[in-house]
């Protein structure tokens, strides 16, 4: 049978690549139709699953991403070799669980998010959590996507302003 096969491939290279070419072309194409489904492209594998539900469910910043038609991958864009990678430490059960966690630059939420605006919107006085006397914090010191938040400010100080915060900001 084997040999059949080969026999082919050396009488038919041509057709045989021109297969192969369609067939990886159909497969990259399903896997980014896919990706705009976090639970068809995301959620199977077993430790992606909570992600997935704080995304579509929950009261988490995930989920305000996605009521405001923020994709996973729109943050989480990985190249083809990755998701290949991924698939096959999914398949063969060789990955960390929990999944060591993301970490994103600043240049990644003002993407879409406007520093001036916000520094604005969260002057309490003297204090503004968003212009910090330690320098450049990273977004998600404070703003967790998967878990609730929490004010780094908090380490050292009781502002009233995190007092006056509502309820649903560390969800």
């Amino acid at each position: 049978m084997m040999a059949t096969i080969i026999e082919f491939i050396k009488r038919k290279p041509l057709p045989v690549a021109i297969v192969l070419i369609v067939l990886i072309g159909i497969g990259a194409f399903a896997m980014k139709q896919a990706e705009a489904y976090p639970a068809l492209a995301c959620a199977p594998c077993h430790n992606m699953g909570p992600y997935v539900e704080g995304y579509e469910s929950a009261e988490l910043l995930s989920h305000k991403h996605e009521q405001a038609g923020v994709k996973c991958i729109d943050c989480h864009d990985n190249s083809m070799g990755d998701k290949i990678h991924e698939t096959w430490a999914y398949v063969t059960d060789d990955f960390d669980d929990p999944l060591d966690q993301h970490k994103f630059s600043n240049e990644m939420c003002l993407k879409c998010h406007n520093i001036d605006d916000i520094k604005g919107k969260t002057s309490y006085g003297q204090v503004n959590p968003h212009d910090s006397h330690l320098g450049d914090l990273v977004c998600s010191d404070c703003h967790k996507m998967h878990t609730k938040s929490k004010t780094a400010c908090s380490e050292c100080h009781n502002f009233e302003f995190m007092q006056k915060l509502p309820a649903e900001w560390e969800k």
